[in-house]
């Protein structure tokens, strides 16, 4: 009987737990991406932006908008209303739910409102249509494609929050290898601080397989920046990767939740360590590093005692645990510690 051969699992997407990944780095972003897209996009030169007092668009239903504020400029002096949606999948809803989004804020605001939806994924949806045919009117508004968008837009910003959009856009005929290595090369120059461009390389590598371009992502980024800088990201993802298509049974799958979490709490500490030492505030750091600030706080009181935990690590025998219960402290703080000194 013939091996059947299984065929290789495409890179992308899939779950609702990943889509509300991508949510969450656009939400991240927008304060630098959307004053680009305005002007790029949408051509507007001269413009103001106000917050709006509600963000969060509450009837008998609750919705929250990915970009809802006022807009100032030549066409609308005494303002006007700019929405924008940030969509990855092709689905019908999706026209209605803009509607919807139109009712209720003109009728909580009772203003003008301009709509755009940015479309993530490869070409030109078929299912969101940008219009709905009612008996006496037909709503429409603009669909853009961001892989129609010129790279360029994205990689030549002046914010790293901007620069990893050029992943999504049109490549121009550039190899996505030389791309990618544009795009982390600038992200290197803009972030500065290794510790600072983590989070920006994982929205990256988050963004990049929604062009299949993952893996190269990350080799480049290991090419790039040094595997022993980004060990643990690396690590992380290609244990995750690996575990995917092993299909590993739920005890083992513990196990490796439970070392992940080690892991990137380990990479914290690091983080903390290291941006305390160049003078980053606990709240930078915080957001940096996507913890909470009394994480941060705990931690750096901490580390007021790094010189007895290096003390008792130069004795010999060091025992990590015993260090850690002796002058209560984390035990992942004795170990990172620890691999300072052994450097």
């Amino acid at each position: 009987m013939a091996k059947r051969t299984e065929k290789p699992k495409k890179e992308g997407p899939t779950s609702k737990k990943e889509g509300n990944k991508f949510d969450k780095i656009i939400k991240e972003n927008l304060r630098e991406l959307a004053p680009a897209l305005i002007r790029t996009v949408l051509g507007y030169k001269d413009f103001r932006l106000e917050a709006l007092p509600q963000v969060k668009l509450q009837t008998t239903i609750e919705r929250e908008p990915d970009f809802f504020m006022k807009i100032y400029d030549e066409r609308s002096p005494d303002g006007r209303i700019l929405h924008f949606e940030f969509e990855g999948s092709d689905e019908e809803e999706v026209d209605w739910r803009l509607e919807e989004y139109l009712g209720i804020g003109g009728k909580i605001y009772r203003m003008e409102i301009e709509q755009a939806l940015f479309f993530l994924g490869k070409g030109k949806p078929k299912n969101i249509k940008g219009e709905i045919k009612h008996t006496h009117f037909t709503y429409r508004y603009p669909i853009y494609c961001v892989d129609g968008i010129s790279y360029k837009t994205f990689l030549y910003a002046d914010t790293p929050q901007e620069v990893i959009f050029a992943i999504l856009a049109d490549p121009e005929g550039i190899d996505s290898d030389m791309l990618i290595q544009m795009i982390v090369e600038k992200l290197v120059e803009l972030a500065g601080d290794t510790v600072a461009s983590r989070k920006f390389v994982r929205q990256l590598i988050m963004l990049s397989k929604k062009r299949n371009l993952r893996t190269k992502t990350i080799k480049t980024v290991n090419k790039i920046m040094g595997y022993q800088e980004y060990e643990d990201d690396i690590l992380y993802i290609n244990g995750v990767e690996k575990g995917i298509e092993k299909g590993i049974e739920k005890g083992i799958e513990k196990g490796i939740e439970k070392g992940v979490g080690k892991g990137r709490e380990e990479q914290r500490i690091v983080g903390i360590r290291n941006m305390s030492i160049k003078g980053f505030d606990a709240l930078s750091i915080a957001e940096v590093l996507e913890t909470t600030l009394e994480y941060v706080l705990d931690i750096k009181k901490q580390l007021l005692k790094e010189p007895e935990i290096t003390a008792l690590l130069k004795k010999k025998n060091a025992d990590i645990n015993k260090i850690a219960k002796q002058l209560k402290v984390n035990p992942l703080l004795v170990k990172v510690i620890q691999q300072h000194l052994e450097k």
